[in-house]
């Protein structure tokens, strides 16, 4: 016998019937319980099959959303969304590294209580307006107090049925990407204008020296003449601060080719100060150092690094002509890095972008122990650093004080630029 299961007036399976164990056949009674059964025995097949179709989409579900969060998780620049109320829903692992924020503090946060009030009021902003906005070098201030530059993308999140059902923002760090654009542009405009002064050096040099022996010469001559000596005395102190100058763009334009070998660069910090002891002294600047005692060695002219410390220190004194403090420390990191700080007149922020220039100054009117600026000191110290595959960062506030951190690389020839 064959007794059909049916469900819906479907047919989704047989059951195939023999002979009783007494080799009788069944009975209609038998016949009869059977097909009330094979409704029965249907459903329960289809039932079987339904679960299995849905364990296998549960299971193809679960490996779509893991590759999903895989790519949300794997790309390098920060991904979020909220719902309709400004909610956060999703923080990917970037977010918490770029921004400084672990994704248990951030989901299901409102986005004002995360976000800073100039970011937040931007995107109320767009908020209503449809299609894409960006914000192009955003400036992020992060929980931490550190500053990140961005290029910021909203979009909204819709379904398949276009519906909106929030937004999604994207936060690409272009922090690292716009310090590297910046020194490189230094480093080619420090080629550039190297190679003009050391023309203008060799220019001007002969008729200086012209100058100053005729000087020199008639100084002999009016002898007795206070008033016309007086004079030439000044044409001689101009015409050697004019060689100074010349020297200097002579310096900047000769920063490759030099020796390098292993150096303590506490030593030559130490000896910079020492050589500086009378000045500081006579300045009433405190003297804070914290050199890290073990130190690694560097690759580098001791020679040219003690000149860009001397700058650098000299720099501080002039900033603090009523005395006070200057800090010189030495870290152990992925580089050797010293951090040099004063308690002095700061920088304004307009002259931080062009303190590298050569013949930018802001000592043009110096006072009582000040020296004159030439505007070529951080120039040559900057070329120097290049040199010596260095890195050179500053920050200020006026009135507050100005810090320079330098970092070389441990234990490495220099690369010669």
């Amino acid at each position: 016998y064959y007794i059909p299961c049916r469900v819906q007036n479907r047919t989704i399976a047989v059951l195939g019937m023999g002979k009783t164990v007494e080799s009788d056949y069944l009975s209609s009674e038998d016949v009869e319980l059977l097909e009330t059964l094979s409704g029965y025995i249907g459903i329960a097949i289809q039932n079987a099959r339904l679960y299995a179709s849905l364990q296998q989409r549960i299971a193809a579900y679960e490996r779509l959303k893991e590759f999903n969060e895989n790519i949300v998780e794997s790309i390098s620049v920060g991904v979020l969304a909220v719902d309709l109320a400004d909610r956060v829903e999703s923080w990917n692992s970037q977010m918490e590294v770029m921004y400084a924020k672990p994704r248990a503090q951030a989901l299901g946060r409102p986005l004002s209580d995360i976000f800073p009030a100039a970011f937040v009021e931007e995107y109320y902003r767009v908020r209503q307006s449809p299609g894409i906005h960006n914000f192009y070098k955003f400036r992020l201030n992060t929980p931490t107090g550190e500053s990140r530059v961005a290029n910021i993308a909203i979009a909204p999140l819709v379904t398949r049925q276009f519906e909106v059902v929030g937004r999604i923002i994207i936060v690409d760090d272009i922090t690292d990407r716009l310090e590297l654009e910046s020194q490189l542009s230094q480093a080619e405009k420090m080629s550039s204008i190297g190679l003009l002064a050391a023309g203008v050096a060799h220019e001007v040099n002969t008729p200086l020296a012209v100058i100053s022996s005729y000087s020199q010469l008639l100084a002999k001559q009016l002898q007795g003449d206070d008033k016309r000596s007086a004079i030439l005395e000044k044409i001689a102190q101009q015409t050697f601060r004019a060689s100074e100058i010349v020297n200097s763009l002579l310096n900047f334009s000769r920063t490759s080719g030099s020796e390098f070998q292993l150096l303590d660069l506490n030593r030559v910090i130490q000896d910079t100060l020492t050589l500086l002891e009378h000045q500081f002294k006579t300045g009433r600047v405190h003297i804070e150092s914290d050199l890290y005692r073990d130190l690694p060695g560097i690759m580098g002219n001791s020679g040219k690094l003690q000149q860009v410390f001397l700058n650098l220190f000299l720099n501080a004194k002039d900033a603090m002509p009523n005395g006070g403090t200057l800090k010189v420390a030495t870290e152990n990191g992925d580089g050797v890095r010293v951090v040099i700080s004063d308690t002095g007149s700061g920088i304004a922020p307009e002259h931080l972008n062009r303190i590298y220039d050569p013949f930018f100054t802001t000592k043009v009117k110096p006072g009582e122990g000040q020296r004159r600026g030439t505007g070529l000191g951080l120039s040559v110290s900057y070329g120097i650093i290049q040199e010596h595959a260095g890195k050179i960062q500053v920050s200020s506030r006026p009135d507050q004080g100005t810090t320079f951190a330098l970092e070389f690389p441990m234990m490495r020839k220099a690369v010669n630029v």
